[in-house]
């Protein structure tokens, strides 16, 4: 089996739902390829053969692999790829980024080209990465306002 020439989207390998639901499943941990089947079969309603070949495609572009089950050699261990996350992590932060560049928040406007990314280590989006943003929002919020307040004082406004 060859890899993808070029990877794929990370949402569009995730659009389908059952795909999605091998990656939560996977999320939590190793599971062999008949546990897969069994789960994905009974929630979806789909034959182990759809299950396989969403195995397959899920391999096919990087974003599963998988190796000889050492508990059931006739089967197939299938794990997340941390590559496949850092993917889909970059795709939501690029998000995040033109979110923060929306039309209507402050002085800024959208950005016409694709900003570049930064390589900075990622952090837990949910948890300290939210409190980051968070803080630096207040921050920056907080020199705007200091900013507004001495260019006042010095036209001779009240703050």
């Amino acid at each position: 089996m060859t890899k993808a020439p070029h990877p794929a989207h990370p949402f569009a390998i995730l659009a389908d739902p059952v795909r999605r639901r091998v990656v939560e499943i996977l999320a939590v941990g190793e599971h062999s390829a008949g546990t897969l089947c069994d789960v994905i079969s009974s929630e979806h309603g789909v034959s182990r053969t759809a299950v396989s070949h969403h195995l397959r495609t899920l391999r096919r572009h990087g974003a599963v692999s998988s190796a000889v089950d050492p508990v059931e050699p006739r089967s197939r261990a299938y794990r997340l790829s941390a590559d496949f996350l850092a993917r889909l992590d970059e795709e939501v932060e690029h998000l995040f980024r033109l979110w923060d560049q929306r039309y209507g928040t402050a002085e800024r406007r959208a950005p016409l080209v694709d900003p570049p990314r930064s390589r900075r280590a990622r952090l837990h989006r949910f948890g300290v990465a939210a409190e980051h943003r968070a803080a630096e929002r207040a921050a920056e919020w907080g020199r705007g306002a200091a900013l507004a307040a001495d260019r006042d004082r010095t036209v001779g406004r009240p703050a």
